[in-house]
């Protein structure tokens, strides 16, 4: 009869958040960090029902039930086991892997067990060697130097694999492992002159499921120039699966529910250790390397509704960070940054500052869109061509918001802070949603987009394998209808154009607020003369690829215009009243994102009250 692998078991269980699956057979309340309800399997007025998401389990204190989400379903439903599990799987879209009851399915059963002792001697191994080897002093003195103490090693289990296998390769005979199994766990590899050690002269971190197995390693490089990947992971075995875990987070479930459901999320391991160990922030996790996954994001989404990113304030944080935004959005999380200095990560951020500074950032996290918002506000320097090419940029990444109420309140945010109108940046968002919907990514591209590392790369002999890079498409930006039809105009008759210099005063407002303004104004700067190909591809080169692509299936033929001068001043009055209107959207999303004094309310509303009568002048 075919059986459930127990790799698609473990996916299955991972997937299910207890909270959400028992919520769709029964009423729940929250209680604190906890729910409870009138129990379903016994008749009683007072709920003694309790669900504890940090544990993703249920207990019935009236009549003893208990369990998790796929018990629950057995008992609810009166279903059997598997299909039970096929009933949490078809919840959450995840196909199902069977495989038939023979021989070849009870040894992988037996092998995965046989690893994860292995790799449990191995940890042991590693950790008595940076305790107490002479060999491990580098080690000992990284350590020290970073301020981590033996208490904190002997809590994490840190060790140090040495050059020399030989040692842990005995210990492994004496317990019944030859190199066969080794190799299966991925402490030895395989190359052209037989086998050698994956990990040599390391520091180890052991990577704990969140059943606290130990699955796998992570081992950082000491002896820099000695390999040029700085960080390399177990690969996929029968137990190990890199985009399924999550560093520190068997530690961290309970302080999730006790911090109110809300994870902080780093880049690295030794992040993690520091706000753990040195900061008492111990709901922090972290990815195995820069590649966070969809399958990260529902795991999280299982112990925690808000997620705080804690990155190194560096430009490759904010790129790393942004990744993690989008996949935790998708999922549903909100998504906030904490902002840290420039250079500094969490670790060096509490030896510079002390575990205050940490804690306050973390503390005065912002939502993601606002902080990244104004980190690039900043890069454009005033930059009216850069400020552009932002609003369609930050449309996309408001687009991965799934709640509509959160993504509503970060549109409303972001058209206050990009000086943009609100509903041409709503309308912007929803086309994107749109396309997103009509030309949905293949599951196995993504994967092995997903899976890609920019830290890591294949252990064999140190070889470099060819990186997959997926073509980048460019979103066009949405032009505002005005800035259109005056761009049309102006590739029509070169008159236009010079009209149009004429009153560019007048225009500057447009310019500024509507979408596309900055291509209007980068035409009158170049005048590329209509019917001259060669001209308005040089134009269209001179433009970011966003805006050069909203204007490529426009024509630039020269067409004969009557009345050039009453066109254009009907084109530039049209404009000035968008440019009003505009101008009352983005102080009513300024009202409207609240956290206004009332001086500042009181301010904002006389400026709407003057430009509508600005507006019923013009």
């Amino acid at each position: 009869m075919p059986r459930i692998t127990e790799e698609c078991v473990a996916r299955i269980k991972d997937s299910a958040d207890v909270v959400e699956i028992i919520g769709r057979y029964i009423q729940l309340r929250r209680a604190g960090n906890a729910w409870k309800a009138c129990c379903p399997f016994h008749n009683e007025k007072t709920p003694s029902f309790h669900i504890n998401p940090a544990r993703q389990t249920f207990k019935c204190f009236g009549c003893g039930v208990g369990g998790d989400a796929v018990k629950f379903i057995m008992m609810f439903e009166n279903l059997d086991y598997p299909t039970a599990l096929r009933r949490v799987a078809d919840m959450n879209g995840i196909p199902v892997i069977e495989e038939e009851e023979n021989p070849e399915a009870a040894r992988r059963r037996w092998l995965r067990a046989r690893v994860i002792e292995a790799n449990q001697l191995a940890s042991d191994y590693f950790h008595r060697q940076l305790c107490r080897s002479r060999e491990a002093d580098h080690v000992r003195a990284y350590l020290k130097e970073r301020e981590f103490n033996i208490e904190i090693a002997k809590s994490w289990q840190l060790g140090w694999a040495p050059p020399d296998f030989r040692p842990l390769q005995q210990l492994a005979s004496a317990a019944n492992m030859d190199n066969r199994l080794l190799t299966e766990a991925y402490l030895l590899s395989m190359g052209s002159r037989g086998a050698y050690p994956v990990f040599r002269d390391r520091l180890m971190f052991p990577i704990h499921n969140v059943r606290g197995e130990i699955v796998g390693f992570s081992g950082r490089i000491m002896a820099e120039g000695q390999d040029p990947r700085k960080y390399v992971n177990t690969a996929d075995t029968v137990a190990f699966h890199k985009g399924e875990l999550l560093f520190g987070l068997y530690k961290a479930t309970g302080a999730i529910a006790k911090a109110g459901m809300t994870v902080v999320v780093c880049e690295g391991q030794l992040d993690v250790i520091a706000c753990h160990e040195k900061a008492e922030i111990r709901n922090a996790v972290a990815g195995l390397g820069t590649a966070f996954t969809d399958e990260h994001a529902n795991i999280l989404r299982k112990y925690a509704k808000k997620a705080v990113l804690c990155y190194d304030g560096d430009s490759a944080g904010i790129k790393a960070s942004e990744k993690t935004f989008r996949k935790l959005a998708a999922a549903g999380m909100e998504v906030y940054m904490a902002s840290l200095p420039a250079g500094e990560d969490p670790d060096s951020l509490i030896k510079a500052q002390g575990a205050e500074a940490l804690q306050q950032a973390i503390a005065e996290a912002r939502p993601y869109l606002e902080v990244r918002t104004s980190i690039e506000m900043q890069s454009t320097k005033g930059d009216a061509n850069a400020r552009a090419a932002l609003i369609p940029r930050m449309a996309d990444l408001a687009a991965e918001i799934t709640d509509p109420i959160r993504r509503g309140v970060a549109v409303t945010d972001l058209a206050s802070r990009l000086n943009t109108g609100l509903d041409d940046l709503r309308l912007t968002v929803e086309e994107i949603i749109r396309s997103r919907k009509n030309a949905p990514q293949d599951y196995s591209a993504r994967r092995e987009e997903e899976e890609q590392e920019d830290d890591y790369s294949p252990s064999d002999g140190g070889a470099t394998a060819a990186v997959f890079t997926p073509p980048v498409k460019v979103r066009a930006i949405r032009l505002h209808p005005t800035i259109r039809n005056l761009i049309a105009l102006a590739a029509a008759d070169s008159r236009v154009q010079h009209a149009l210099v004429e009153r560019i005063e007048e225009l500057q407002e447009p310019i500024t607020l509507l979408a596309g303004g900055s291509i209007l104004q980068r035409l009158l700067e170049k005048l590329p003369q209509p019917g001259n190909d060669e001209a308005w591809k040089t134009f269209e080169q001179s433009l970011p690829p966003e805006q050069a692509a909203a204007i490529r299936d426009m024509s630039h033929e020269p067409m004969p215009l009557p009345d050039v001068t009453a066109l254009t001043e009907q084109a530039c009055s049209r404009a000035a009243r968008d440019a009003i209107e505009a101008r009352i959207d983005i102080i009513k999303a300024r009202i409207n994102s609240g956290n206004l004094s009332t001086e500042e309310f009181n301010t904002l509303s006389i400026q709407i009250t003057d430009l509508r009568r600005l507006l019923n002048q013009a």
